[in-house]
């Protein structure tokens, strides 16, 4: 079968064959193994037909490149929605990320009325511990009569996901499965002092290693070729890069990236080529030169670093780059491997242990195939290869095996109702919340309702009837339609609400209160306390109501308590609105940059949602949109760097 001058593979193949035939379709293949030219396949005969298609994804960079990738082939006939942006929202493909879409079911179902199919890309993504409810959610409760298209990674419980997914639709579910790579993947142990060894040889090359670490410390000679101790001056005398480097922390890739500005990994034609691009797109997305400078430098070695805190253009600049060819070498968090498609000729794992938030960790199977799979890119290389750098203190080859050969995690669910989605299934299905938890792929796995959801569910009724959300005779209040309105800190903002805490604030002191809401400070973070006089006792009010209904959640079983309030960032929001350029913001807070826009960006789509809420209230209405005009201007602005390309 041939697709767009293509031979294609008999995965998708029989995929297409699905699609055609009007059905459900769960597709499940490694990385790089061309999931995405189904989706194409759907999208384009939804088009033909005059149906609609949702494309959907779990994080916001991968539904940007998307939607500029489907923007350069059908124009404007794409929209998208992802709560910092939305563009063209009637398109007949609509580009989303999950919770957008999961939001769209719950509060105006209509909306979606003429979709044949929503793809769900990186499906798999359903056993994430703080996300994956939002795909079992929107499985569940998408009006009946639209197809899914669902693209994961190779999981081991397939047929098990397939028959609750055909369960919960009530319908055929296709599924197709393939251990298929374009470019096959050769995986390596790095020993530094040894070199390059199998997994099955650890032992020996930690042996030898130490002999040698022992002797480059002492200054004693080596005989024979010294074995390297860096896996980078390996890759660049093996001629193994373009290399794409996952470290597990931010400050980690720009270490690494900054130690090796001491490579020179361009020739002269390449330097001035990369400089030259650097500089257009600098210019194409209105980069001041605040910050810029470090990274112009890297590049023009062909090094770069790629993670969270960093401003959100400069990620984009550093995208741009990579796909050139030009960055030879890719300091980056595991982000990247979920976010964009650009595979490398090696992939670099510092370590494959990570901080999980309490201690350190080995990466399950799913994880470290995410990230391996960008080595080998397609048409160019005869295969990836992956090299784990080896720390002999800890490493020990089980560990080393159960993460590189060991079976791939089954899909686990993650099902916890939102108390937004309660309220909402409390006003659908008129208080039988029970029946959404049977759907749930839980109760599927455990062959019936589980102990645990039935009894959260509970909690979080209990929770909701004391702090008057709904009233005795089972219907909901005013407070629990204002939450049932918003889908996250919908709790937070009816608390404030209800307790009159938005009253008499200005726009910049509603910006402020908000940013309390939705900030989560991290450990290393610090910020400069300012005296808020204008908040005043609204602050004093606004902390009481949070923290009388974190207690009434303790006791009602509630452990994981809807957050407290942080003002930490207060100056900085102030500073801010006050016209302050990004770059002086540093006076105010040690936050990182990405770190800051992604609060302000949260705040503005709260504020947004809240707005509408409101609607009624013209003045408070007002406030709250000019609040969004205050935060929502350059660095912050996610709609104008997306239009700018």
């Amino acid at each position: 079968m041939q697709y767009k001058g293509f031979t294609l593979h008999p995965f998708q193949e029989a995929a297409i064959k699905a699609i055609e035939a009007n059905r459900s379709v769960l597709v499940s293949a490694p990385t790089g193994a061309g999931k995405t030219v189904v989706a194409e396949f759907a999208i384009e005969r939804g088009l033909k037909l005059g149906h609609r298609v949702v494309y959907t994804s779990p994080v916001k960079a991968l539904t940007n490149q998307k939607y500029r990738d489907f923007g350069e082939t059908y124009g404007d006939r794409v929209g998208i929605m992802t709560g910092d942006v939305t563009i063209n929202p009637e398109a007949p493909v609509l580009l989303m990320t999950t919770e957008i879409l999961r939001n769209t079911i719950f509060e105006d179902a209509d909306r979606l009325r003429g979709i044949s199919y929503v793809i769900m890309d990186e499906i798999h993504y359903i056993s994430d511990m703080d996300r994956g409810t939002v795909w079992e959610e929107c499985l569940i409760f998408a009006p009946a009569g639209i197809r899914f298209l669902g693209l994961s990674a190779t999981i081991s419980n397939l047929e098990q996901f397939r028959g609750w997914i055909a369960h919960v639709r009530k319908e055929e579910v296709e599924l197709v499965e393939t251990d298929f790579r374009p470019v096959p993947l050769r995986h390596h142990i790095f020993v530094p002092g040894y070199g390059v060894a199998r997994v099955s040889e650890l032992g020996k090359a930690v042996s030898e290693a130490t002999s040698v670490l022992k002797a480059v410390r002492s200054g004693k000679r080596i005989k024979g070729k010294r074995p390297p101790l860096d896996v980078v001056d390996y890759l660049e005398s093996a001629d193994m890069l373009s290399c794409l480097y996952f470290c597990f922390s931010r400050k980690e890739c720009e270490a690494r990236a900054r130690h090796s500005q001491r490579r020179r990994l361009l020739t002269g034609s390449q330097r001035e080529q990369v400089i030259r691009l650097y500089d257009e797109l600098c210019v194409k997305y209105e980069v001041r030169a605040d910050g810029a400078e470090e990274l112009r430098q890297l590049a023009s070695r062909g090094i770069m670093y790629h993670h969270a805190g960093m401003l959100p253009v400069y990620k984009e600049i550093v995208e741009r780059l990579f796909t050139t060819g030009l960055v030879r070498l890719l300091f980056t968090t595991e982000t990247f491997a979920v976010g964009v498609n650009m595979p490398a000729r090696s992939v670099v794992f510092s370590s494959l242990r990570k901080y999980d938030g309490v201690g350190f960790s080995y990466l399950s199977t799913l994880a470290y195939y995410q990230m391996a799979g960008r080595a080998g890119r397609q048409g160019m290389d005869k295969e990836g290869n992956v090299y784990t750098v080896i720390n002999a203190e800890y490493d020990t080859q089980k560990d080393i095996k159960g993460v590189i050969f060991g079976k791939v995690e089954p899909l686990t669910s993650r099902f916890n109702l939102s108390y937004s989605a309660v309220l909402s299934l409390y006003r659908t299905l008129k208080g039988d919340l029970e029946q959404a938890i049977d759907l749930s792929f839980a109760a599927w796995q455990a062959g019936g309702s589980p102990k645990r959801l039935r009894a959260m569910l509970a909690a979080r009724l209990g929770t909701l009837t004391k702090e008057g959300y709904i009233a005795s005779a089972g219907e909901l209040t005013g407070k629990g339609r204002l939450a049932a309105k918003l889908n996250g800190y919908e709790t937070h903002m009816a608390e404030l609400y209800w307790a009159g805490c938005f009253e008499n604030l200005t726009p910049e002191d509603c910006a402020v209160l908000v940013v309390s809401v939705v900030q989560e400070a991290r450990r290393s973070d610090f910020s400069h306390q300012v005296e808020d006089q204008s908040l005043g006792s609204v602050k004093n009010r606004a902390n009481k109501r949070i923290r009388a209904f974190r207690k009434t959640e303790l006791a009602h079983g509630i452990t994981s308590n809807i957050k407290n309030l942080d003002f930490s960032m207060s100056g900085t929001v102030r500073a801010w609105c006050g016209g302050a350029r990004f770059s002086e913001l540093a006076n105010f807070t040690s936050t990182q940059d990405g770190d800051i826009v992604r609060t302000l960006r949260m705040a503005i789509q709260v504020l947004r949602q809240f707005a509408e809420a409101v609607k009624e209230d013209q003045s408070l209405r007002e406030r709250m949109s000019r609040a969004v005009e205050l935060l929502n201007r350059d660095e912050i602005d996610a709609e104008k760097q997306l239009r700018l390309g």
